[in-house]
């Protein structure tokens, strides 16, 4: 799971390299989010700072910007656009404590 972190942490800052847009929304504030997977036990991290995603590590963090709760297939599936990230989370299979206007700028990103 950690890989494909690393991976969308290139993804994100790749597009915020070629898109006006979305770097004004990152470089906006640092934010982090902790990613929680219910299902192996094991939490994420990922940091934007300075207008840029941070590479990810697995970890805890006090007072996260936001958290995200889901399980590994969930979060694959959502990752390789299987799945829409609303309708996971009125599926139930993800569950997101933050400010909404956070996750409405995330969202954008996967």
């Amino acid at each position: 799971m950690l890989d494909m972190l690393k991976d969308i942490a290139k993804t994100v800052n790749s597009k915020i390299e070629v898109d006006p847009d979305a770097k004004e929304l990152m470089e906006a504030k640092d934010r982090t989010v902790a990613l929680i997977f219910t299902d192996i036990g094991k939490s994420y991290i990922l940091s934007i700072k300075g207008g840029r995603m941070e590479e990810p590590y697995e970890g805890t963090i006090e007072s996260p910007t936001m958290t995200v709760t889901t399980d590994k297939e969930t979060m694959t599936a959502l990752i390789e656009k299987k799945l829409n990230p609303l309708m996971a989370y009125a599926m139930r299979k993800i569950k997101v404590e933050g400010p909404i206007d956070e996750v409405m700028v995330l969202k954008d990103f996967f």
